[in-house]
């Protein structure tokens, strides 16, 4: 009898956990742990073995998660949270005397492919980083918006580190929030400008990156890299179709090979490994330009 693969799924609650261990269900040879910070996931009812562990952050999480591992008999752990990620490669090598193998990125990949301040900085001077700025108070963002444009234009701010849409906001004068209030459900990341007075006032403004808004359709690049020479294995494009609060619906494969080959530049520049994510999104000018790196399944 062919002896089980035991996989650890790590934050099988995200919007793709169901679809991944689906997918993984396609060799029989694979027993799949899921693991999530919530008690009640739909993703629990589908894995063979299910434990609530500490956020990634945490002091408790590795200890945790190595003991899933010693009582589980883990194999390899896919990590599927940004904020897991970096406690994960920090300490490979306690899970290695386990016989774990993690499929991650080494730090030094991880700390600027999640940083998008040190990841647009790495490639300040290409054509497909935003334009962007990394404003010291409220009167300097204010500033620096000016010079990318707004109010004729919007603009964005996130900051340098974040999961899914998380502090994400679209600077827009001409959005109505009474329109909003009683015509939409509470699901929009736009706000005007004199909002900010509200949100930063009286507050150090660290960590967040201004950058150009992009009006064009979002695409999403999927590479799986080869651990040891970090050199791109296989590659698809995908069309992301309709994108709320970064989870994608009715998005497609599609043919775009100058994608593929910036992501694939990318990705092997910075020595990525295992399976990575971008997100692009065209300019005004029809350009696509890298909104993000999500080093993670």
């Amino acid at each position: 009898m062919k002896r089980k693969i035991n996989v650890l799924l790590t934050a099988i609650g995200c919007p793709g956990g169901p679809s991944i261990i689906d997918s993984l269900r396609e060799d029989p040879s694979i027993r799949i742990t899921g693991t999530d910070m919530r008690k009640n996931v739909p993703g629990k009812f589908l894995v063979d073995a299910f434990y609530v562990v500490p956020p990634g952050k945490s002091e408790s999480y590795i200890t945790e998660m190595l003991s899933i591992v010693e009582k589980e008999k883990i194999d390899v752990i896919l990590p599927l949270a940004t904020f897991e990620l970096n406690s994960l490669s920090e300490n490979s090598s306690l899970f290695g005397e386990y016989g774990c193998k993690i499929c991650i990125s080494n730090k030094e990949a991880l700390d600027i492919s999640n940083n998008k301040f040190k990841l647009y900085n790495k490639f300040k001077k290409e054509k497909f980083t935003p334009e962007h700025f990394i404003p010291n108070s409220l009167d300097d963002l204010k500033n620096k918006m000016c010079l990318l444009g707004f109010p004729d234009k919007r603009v964005v701010i996130k900051p340098f580190v974040s999961h899914g849409s998380i502090g994400l906001r679209i600077i827009d004068n001409e959005i109505d929030l009474y329109d909003q209030y009683i015509n939409y459900k509470p699901s929009s990341i736009s706000i005007p400008a004199e909002m900010l007075d509200f949100i930063f006032k009286e507050r150090d403004i660290n960590d967040i990156l201004l950058s150009e808004y992009l009006p064009g359709k979002e695409m999403g690049v999927d590479l799986l890299l080869d651990p040891k020479s970090n050199k791109v294995i296989k590659g698809i494009v995908r069309d992301n179709g309709d994108v709320l609060f970064s989870e994608v619906s009715n998005g497609f494969i599609v043919e775009e090979k100058k994608l593929l080959s910036m992501a694939t530049e990318i990705a092997e520049e910075i020595g990525l490994s295992y399976v990575v994510n971008f997100d692009f999104k065209y300019d005004y000018n029809g350009e696509p330009k890298l909104l993000e790196i999500n080093p993670r399944m």
